[in-house]
């Protein structure tokens, strides 16, 4: 979503840009620029086929459109347990390999399109984890590759041992042939250069934006005090604290009309995870007081920030950025976040909500207990932070950014 708001931008601002989509077709809140046009490359059923079956190396491309076709691959996504933990391991690994591996002819697709439809001034990769495959276009195109970093280091570190150390390896080779490497905070440039091997001066800080389109106007003051949640529905981002917070506000009696309102996409395999907090607030006796909505559209997710008194995700690990946090800022909504990751950075910048130490046993309550008290200085960091976003955060400033600050001096190089 992120890449498709600045691809916008960037066509706006006369530039040719082609949108790739890579692994499964994109899903998008906002108007595509056209991606939907254009192929998938390394299709998951693809890659997994050719993985597991060298047959699949050497096959047709009509078949590998066939497994690549749009209905069938959402199909498969909506999908839990299509592969074992060490299968997801050994794919990560084939994928990294890039032209030394299993997966090559994936690799010849996207240069073999490149050289079809024209050879673009520069690749951006939208994760490292295509770096291997940025590594074969560089040297078969010869044209400036660079990549975002978008947190991947949780997936690596969820890879089973015997493949983790390896991973991180043969990622961290391939990054360093790229022609940069652009990271959201200043946070996750410093944690992934030491992961990947990389100078600090090698990786440059671009901050993550969003369109906004649809923000303008004023928040709908709720009737009754309300808390929000929007991220992935999941044990990561710590909804399960949040709501536990919730129920205690809500026996302290001080807060007698609070609501909690949740919404996120729900992956397949976190469905349980969600029924077990909704048995958590049936059981507390606070149902009527919460609402759960999954995969709303732009609009709806709009509205539904403009609803909110504060908003938290009380994440668990370090993130590269959070964009939910800019997205409620630019609702005019106060914020509460742990202190760690980039959110010290995020709150630095715009003055938009408060940090609770995430070692401290109440942080969250207390931070929660703060906002909702003084009404008066919630309103004042909502402000601050709607300000802030509109300022620094909008893609439309964001895409000039990128162009005269990193596109440009590449391509001129060359």
């Amino acid at each position: 979503m992120r890449d498709n708001s600045l691809a916008r931008y960037l066509i706006n601002l006369g530039h040719d840009v082609t949108m790739l989509p890579a692994y499964l077709p994109h899903l998008l809140d906002e108007e595509s620029v056209g991606a939907e046009k254009n192929p998938v490359f390394f299709g998951g059923i693809n890659v997994y086929l050719q993985h597991k079956f060298p047959f699949f190396r050497k096959s047709p491309k009509w078949l590998d459109d066939l497994f690549n076709h749009e209905s069938l691959l959402r199909w498969v996504a909506g999908k839990r347990g299509m592969t074992t933990p060490r299968q997801l391991g050994e794919i990560t690994l084939s994928t990294f390999q890039a032209m030394e591996g299993p997966l090559a002819k994936e690799v010849g697709t996207v240069i073999d399109w490149f050289r079809d439809h024209g050879q673009p001034d520069v690749l951006i990769l939208s994760t490292i984890l295509l770096a291997g495959v940025g590594r074969a276009v560089r040297e078969e195109l010869d044209i400036p590759v660079i990549s975002f970093l978008q947190g991947e280091d949780g997936f690596l570190d969820s890879l089973l041992p015997e493949f983790r150390e390896e991973a991180w390896s043969l990622l961290g080779s391939d990054a360093r042939t790229l022609d940069a490497c652009i990271s959201p905070s200043q946070y996750f440039a410093k944690h992934m250069a030491g992961r990947l091997g990389l100078s600090e001066n090698n990786i440059q800080y671009f901050a993550n934006g969003i369109t906004l389109d649809g923000y303008e106007g004023a928040c709908s003051k709720p009737d009754y005090p309300t808390i929000g949640y929007f991220a992935r529905i999941c044990p990561e981002k710590g909804l399960d604290l949040l709501i536990d917070t919730f129920i205690e506000l809500k026996v302290s009696g001080d807060y007698p009309g609070l609501k909690l309102s949740i919404a996120g996409t729900l992956p397949s395999e976190n469905r349980c995870f969600l029924d077990e907090q909704k048995n958590k607030i049936y059981n507390s006796g606070f149902t009527d007081e919460v609402k759960i909505k999954t995969n709303l559209s732009r609009p709806e997710k709009i509205s539904f920030l403009k609803e909110l008194s504060v908003f938290c995700v009380p994440a668990r690990f370090p993130e590269a950025f959070g964009l939910y946090v800019i997205e409620a800022m630019a609702a005019g909504v106060p914020v509460v976040l742990p202190d760690h990751g980039s959110f010290p950075e995020i709150i630095g910048e715009t003055n938009g909500g408060l940090l609770y130490e995430k070692s401290e046993p109440r942080g969250i309550f207390n931070g929660l207990n703060d906002m909702l008290r003084n009404t008066g200085q919630a309103e004042e960091y909502g402000e601050q932070g709607r300000l802030a976003v509109h300022k620094k955060y909008s893609n439309e400033q964001l895409a000039k950014e990128l162009v005269e600050n990193i596109l440009a001096p590449l391509v001129s190089t060359k």
